[in-house]
């Protein structure tokens, strides 16, 4: 099940019109905000995707059971909706619905549990209940080729009367690889984290920064973000990233014949007067890939994706650039998620979160915090007897003190900081 992807304005458009039971409409999506979203999925988000999968679910059973075409029909209308706002959710479940649909319909068709499409389509899922094993009939029939008509044909094709026995069966097998299908986007999903986790930690560096693109491609193999492999011919070693993407340009309008004997000039003025597009299109036929394809397109694009060094999670920086491919600073290293229950951001806390547990892990920081708490009380207690230059000349070279020693040298450095206080406080 093949569908198009290209790239236009900084965003990534779904071009299917409706043909593969996609949106009506080209659907499209920033590079990188959607695959970061998807990255910090919870199980709460999971579970309205379950749901949105549910109501489909009851929906393309009511359509093939209902009996009447121009119910169909109706009912063929309402599900491009349901696509539209699951893809709003995520553009990454395209796949999965298509798969999920057409099982339900094909099953209902054929009075057989479709699962071979699963195979069909690359979705690595396990089907545990043997009653649910593909169909050796199935297995060496090719599908249909994907348009509008096919699509349609087999939406309001014609079945015998469907019992509550057997529909309550039917409910039960997409019910089955509805949860098939979330585990196994919910399995992308931590596999994306840990992909971007890693490119996050590589792009903070600047001398990874500074490569080109193609080099930060055989960076990120040899710490295999991407599933590359190398094969050693001509041209000698090189990296074939693990995906199918195939490239192909598309037109939305055609010259005729005897427009295309025109002179080259004319053409051009035609191609000017039609407004003719033409699109590099890219087809892709599975989840992974189309992960893939857009993570490739982050790093093609230096887009910015980091990891808040307070809590852990993914953010996209705030941007401080005027180039659109550019969405966010590197160096950034707290995000504005609210920590905890604290009432403050991560960015506002973070770098003294940061100190605390640098403290809290020195036995030389811990001693010279102590101290520098008790000679501040001496300074503020007795500001006639312990003046405020006095005070930073103190503080300064405690300072240097302690960079000076580390923790095995805790009793030494315990020494020489009471000598040094003595000299400022004799009393």
């Amino acid at each position: 099940m093949l569908s198009n992807f290209t790239i236009r304005n900084n965003k990534i458009v779904l071009k299917n019109d409706g043909e593969y039971f996609g949106a009506l409409k080209d659907f499209e999506y920033p590079i990188g905000d959607k695959l970061y979203e998807f990255a910090i999925m919870d199980f709460e988000d999971f579970e309205k995707l379950r749901d949105y999968y549910t109501q489909l679910i009851d929906l393309v059973c009511t359509s093939k059971e209902c009996g009447s075409q121009d119910k169909q029909m109706d009912f063929y209308f309402v599900m491009f909706q349901y696509v539209k706002e699951i893809l709003k959710f995520s553009p990454y479940t395209h796949f999965y619905t298509q798969t999920l649909i057409d099982i339900i319909i094909k099953t209902y068709n054929s009075g057989v549990y479709r699962t071979d499409l699963l195979f069909k389509y690359k979705i690595p899922v396990f089907i545990e209940n043997p009653k649910y094993y593909q169909d050796e009939r199935f297995e060496e029939i090719s599908e249909d080729e994907y348009v509008v008509e096919t699509c349609l044909y087999n939406w309001i094709q014609k079945i015998d009367k469907v019992s509550k026995k057997q529909h309550k069966e039917y409910i039960e097998f997409f019910y089955t690889i509805r949860d098939l299908l979330i585990d196994n986007f919910m399995e992308k999903k931590s596999d994306l984290k840990r992909r971007l986790e890693l490119i996050s930690e590589y792009s903070n560096n600047s001398l990874v920064r500074n490569l080109s693109v193609e080099d930060r491609i055989y960076l990120y193999e040899a710490k295999r973000v991407f599933d590359l492999y190398y094969v050693n011919t001509k041209p000698s070693h090189s990296v074939f990233l693990d995906t199918k993407f195939t490239s192909k340009y598309i037109y939305d309008t055609e010259l005729s014949i005897q427009e295309k004997r025109l002179d080259v000039e004319d053409i051009l003025k035609i191609m000017k007067e039609k407004t003719i597009k033409v699109e590099e299109v890219f087809e892709i036929d599975n989840p992974e890939d189309q992960i893939r394809f857009e993570i490739f397109k982050v790093i093609q694009n230096n887009f910015t994706i980091n990891k808040c060094e307070n809590c852990g999670r993914l953010f996209i920086p705030a941007t401080t650039s005027n180039n659109p491919y550019q969405k966010g600073r590197n160096d950034q290293k707290y995000c504005n998620n609210l920590y905890k229950d604290t009432g403050k951001t991560c960015k506002e806390i973070g770098a003294l979160n940061k100190r605390k547990e640098k403290v809290e892990n020195s036995t030389i920081l811990q001693e010279y915090n102590r101290e520098y708490k008790r000679m501040h009380g001496l300074h503020y207690n007795h500001p006639k007897d312990f003046k405020e230059k006095e005070f930073k000349e103190w503080s300064k070279k405690a300072r240097e003190l302690r960079d000076t020693y580390n923790d095995e040298k805790i009793e030494e450095f315990k020494i020489k900081l009471k000598e040094l206080s003595a000299l400022y406080w004799q009393k």
